[in-house]
């Protein structure tokens, strides 16, 4: 009989423990899983969880603070890209045809931030809002103009030759800004009214 009831005892143990286990998923584990899972059909999936993962805590499970975070990536980068622009357009090496085209593309990434700036505050106005869907919309309206924008600079450089150097380096800024850009834009287009 003792074995009998060892085994009982063995069999309950291992059974509690098992629920318990299950139980005890964090919840980090639970909001990096949901940051996952909605970058997992993005434009750039890789980009966008690289990008997101590190905000997984601040987002938790919630969809319109995760597409808050990523216009706000999104305007980081834009940041970053009209930095490295501004810096180039300083260079001795350029000629006037590519200060033109420098200063114009600069312009587009002042107007990307401008959008990005009121696709955010579209965002913001979502949970009070009592036209769900006409704020999302303003928000993929102003985000689509937003990569327009980045598109209309890359568009500058296409006509003519330039510093080859010079060229890759804001293109490879505006290919960064971009991928965030569209990633941001997706994550609007699932929100859910």
């Amino acid at each position: 009989m003792a074995p009998k009831h060892l085994l009982i005892l063995f069999l309950t143990t291992l059974t509690l423990s098992h629920i318990i286990s299950s139980s005890t998923t964090t919840p980090q584990t639970k909001y990096t899983t949901f940051v996952k899972t909605s970058c997992s059909s993005a434009t750039y999936p890789s980009a966008c969880i690289k990008t997101l993962l590190p905000y997984a805590s601040t987002v938790k499970t919630n969809r319109i603070r995760l597409a808050t975070v990523a216009l706000s990536t999104t305007l980081k980068s834009a940041n970053a890209t009209l930095a490295t622009i501004a810096q180039l357009s300083k260079t001795k090496r350029i000629n006037k045809w590519e200060a033109a085209v420098i200063k114009d593309c600069i312009e587009d990434i002042k107007d990307t931030m401008d959008e990005i700036k009121g696709s955010i505050k579209e965002i913001s106005r979502i949970p009070k809002s009592s036209d769900k869907g006409f704020a999302i919309s303003n928000a993929q309206t102003w985000t689509s103009a937003a990569i327009t924008d980045e598109n209309s600079c890359l568009d500058g450089f296409s006509d003519r030759k330039m510093n080859p150097a010079i060229k890759q380096r804001i293109r490879n800024s505006i290919v960064n800004l971009a991928t965030v850009s569209s990633n941001a834009l997706y994550l609007i287009n699932h929100l859910s009214v």
